[in-house]
Parts: C-alpha cells; structure tokens; sequence
C-alpha cells in the first residue's frame, strides 16, 4: 500500500553555497503543483488526520493526501504558507525545536551554509491557520547512528518541546534523513506519537505506523506532467 503523503525540504532556489540542490523546489512550482492538486480533487489532510483515518477504518480516505515539509525552514513561512492559506490547503511541517528562530547548520548537508528556521512566532501563526507541527527530532541527530538513551532525548524532548510552543498534542514524528531502528520506533511508540515518517526505508505491506514511507517532491521535478505521476496513485480511479 503506497503511503498518500509527499514531502519537501526547501521552497526556495539553491543558495550559492548549496552542494544538495534536489531539495529545493522553486516558490513559482510549488504554487503550480498546490493548484495541480485542488484542481484534480485531491482532498487535503494534515499527517495525524490522515493516520487517524487509517487508524479508524484500515484504509486512507478516498483522494486523500498529505503535504509535509522537513526541517521547518523560514522559507516554509515566507514562500510555501502563503500559498496553502490562498488555496486553503492543510499541511505538517517536522520542526526540530533546537533549531526554532535561529540560523543553523544542524539540518544542512556537511560544508554547507547556515539558513534561518522558523521562528516562534511564525511557528505560532500558521498553526492558528492549521498549519500541524510534527517533531523532526531536538537535534536532527541520525538515530541509527546514536545511542538508546540519546533516540529517547531526541524524540521525549522534542514532542514535550513542540507542545509547550503550540499548547497541542505533537503527534507525528519525521526521522531525520529518514534513518530509524528498532530502537527509534520505540521511542516514538512510548512518547506517544500515532505514527512516523521515514522516506523510503520503511515496508510497504504490511505498513508500519512507525516506518511510513513518502514520496518526495524534488528540484528535478520540473514539469506538472513529472508531479503528477508521483501523485496520481493517491487519486482514485
């Protein structure tokens, strides 16, 4: 069963100093895939409604489909909000907490520059607009790379973290890079989150709730014709 959730990083063009380009999506493009999506009935989710559906009734909703972005970049607030709020499109952005109103390297590929994160009170803002803000762990640390003890500081204090801010249950998890182990699926498990997201490391059949796959929305993919082949499977027919 393929998994209606797609993600971004970036909705912006490559800096100068960026050695990653594939996540970058241009504001221009995001705002024609947006369109893309509303005009073919696709119908809108954020990532713990549509694990609740699943949870409640076994399957996904009928054309359902969630957009998440990673990392929780200024610029899902300055290019990508502005074009969910115009086209009343629900959306999850995986925020690492350690990362909120500065400019840090935690989330950048290695030799690349700082880039500003989300601020508070951006934060605060788009999730009175419905804007849902997952955990994207504290540190965006590898968790297959760490210690038991630090996956659980990573995923405990991130959630307790995000729901101090946002005064709501923080209840869906994005493992950085998309890297989990058994013992990260636990930690999400025990700290209380429905579900977690990886890229593409996690089974197909029978689904995991805490090794869900997405399908990413890359720089390469220039043309409508190009996102609509990744989307299409989530319409039905």
């Amino acid at each position: 069963m393929q998994v209606p959730v797609i993600f971004y990083h970036k909705i912006d063009r490559p800096a100068p100093d960026s050695l990653v380009r594939g996540g970058f999506t241009p504001p221009a493009r995001f705002a024609r895939q947006m369109a893309y999506l509303k005009k073919h009935g696709y119908v809108f989710y954020t990532a713990s409604e549509l694990i609740d559906h699943y949870r409640a009734h076994g399957e996904f909703p009928p054309n359902g489909i969630a957009i998440t972005l990673d990392d929780g970049w200024e610029d899902n607030y300055t290019n990508a909000f502005p074009v969910l709020k115009r086209f009343g499109i629900k959306a999850t952005i995986f925020t690492i907490p350690s990362c909120i109103g500065q400019t840090a390297y935690k989330a950048q590929a290695a030799g690349e520059g700082a880039r500003p994160h989300l601020t508070r009170e951006e934060i605060l803002e788009m999730s009175a607009h419905g804007i849902e803000f997952g955990s994207h762990t504290l540190n965006h640390k590898l968790l297959h790379e760490i210690s038991a003890d630090e996956v659980r500081e990573e995923v405990f204090e991130s959630k307790r973290q995000l729901e101090e801010l946002l005064q709501k249950p923080c209840k869906v998890l994005a493992y950085p890079a998309g890297f989990f182990s058994d013992t990260a699926r636990e930690a999400c498990r025990e700290a209380g989150h429905i579900a977690a997201f990886t890229t593409h490391y996690g089974p197909a059949d029978p689904l995991d709730l805490y090794a869900l796959n997405r399908t990413e929305i890359l720089r390469r993919d220039r043309f409508l014709f190009q996102f609509a082949r990744k989307v299409k499977p989530f319409l039905a027919a």
